[in-house]
């Protein structure tokens, strides 16, 4: 079976995001840039540019932004023929950029979405997942309403029953988790049934308790760390983390780590020279992890596709990862460059 038969559903909210001018504030900014996104789009639209074939879930209310968005996912050859269409409004995140002396900032503005009212049963999860391979998800999902959460639950099961492959990004957003439930009643049952999971260590220790010395290097983090997950983790095959830092100069770091079975592999840590926009990296991280999955790459294969992807995604504006296959291998193969191709 080649890569673009193995068809994945991905399931989430697509946004509208509002993003201030680089080095503004929200409380002056004249005026907001437009994109679109949420985790699970940005995954979908990723492994459709890298020939993975990928039905993207949501529901969206009917008017021309939803449109405005759902067609830029079928340009780059997502399939939307099973987004929903009810409500009144799409969820917005806006957006304020940070740098090296202060955080980024995200509001989020997604009560009462078409996607926040979504219920069980809504979606037909049997005819959705007729010929898919693999259901990917994210706690975002998890974290909006109760509604949100059992419709996840709902798709969870359903995928382990048709026998699919499940991936995860643990996606622990603190400011939406307002609605009587704490995550770490929930979210180790959704993931104690997915083959394929990625997170950071303080959302291992916000989900599961799993606390993680500090004072340790990276390499033992990651394997400390996931020494304890897979404990916890029954059906997990793959798990896999980015890890962010700063080098002598102040420039940014990144580097990966996998668990593959019982193989760990990282990648080299790249300094980052330029950060233009950090949000969907992960989501970057993900569909590359995804897309060496499914073509059966190594470990080692994998978590260099991962990493590349994701330390590419911080060189451009807006959610969306837009690269080619000859980019991501460039970067596997160089780092990071600053030349002209003529």
């Amino acid at each position: 079976m080649n890569s673009s038969s193995k068809r994945v559903v991905s399931f989430g909210e697509l946004m509208l995001r509002l993003d201030c001018p680089t080095g503004q504030r929200f409380q002056e900014a004249g005026s907001l840039r437009s994109f679109f996104g949420g985790s699970e789009a940005n995954v979908s639209v990723l492994l459709a540019q890298l020939g993975i074939s990928v039905c993207f879930i949501s529901v969206l209310p009917e008017n021309a932004i939803a449109q405005n968005a759902i067609n830029r996912l079928r340009s780059v050859g997502v399939d939307t023929g099973f987004i929903q269409r009810s409500g009144d409004r799409m969820g917005i995140y806006y957006t304020e950029h940070g740098n090296s002396i202060r955080p980024s900032k995200v509001i989020y503005d997604r009560q009462h979405s078409s996607f926040a009212a979504l219920t069980p049963g809504t979606i037909d999860w049997n005819k959705v997942f007729d010929g898919a391979s693999l259901f990917h998800w994210s706690g975002i999902s998890a974290a909006l309403t109760q509604n949100a959460l059992d419709v996840c639950k709902e798709a969870i099961q359903i995928a382990k029953q048709k026998g699919l492959m499940i991936s995860a990004d643990m996606n622990y957003r603190h400011t939406l988790w307002n609605y009587g439930k704490n995550p770490s009643e929930v979210m180790p049952e959704l993931l104690s049934k997915c083959d394929i999971v990625i997170g950071d260590i303080d959302t291992v220790e916000t989900y599961f308790g799993i606390k993680t010395p500090n004072d340790i290097s990276i390499e033992r983090k990651f394997q400390t760390c996931t020494d304890s997950l897979v404990k916890v983790l029954p059906s997990c095959q793959v798990l896999a983390m980015s890890f962010r830092g700063t080098n002598e100069a102040h420039q940014p770091t990144y580097q990966g780590a996998i668990r593959m079975k019982e193989e760990i592999v990282y990648s080299p840590m790249y300094n980052l020279p330029q950060t233009i926009d950090r949000i969907g990296s992960g989501d970057a991280f993900m569909s590359g992890l995804l897309t060496g999955f499914l073509k059966k790459q190594t470990a080692h294969q994998i978590i260099l596709m991962a990493i590349a992807c994701g330390a590419i995604k911080h060189s451009m504006e807006g959610d969306f990862l837009y690269t080619t296959e000859e980019e991501i291998n460039s970067f596997i193969m160089n780092g990071p460059v600053n030349k002209v191709i003529r």
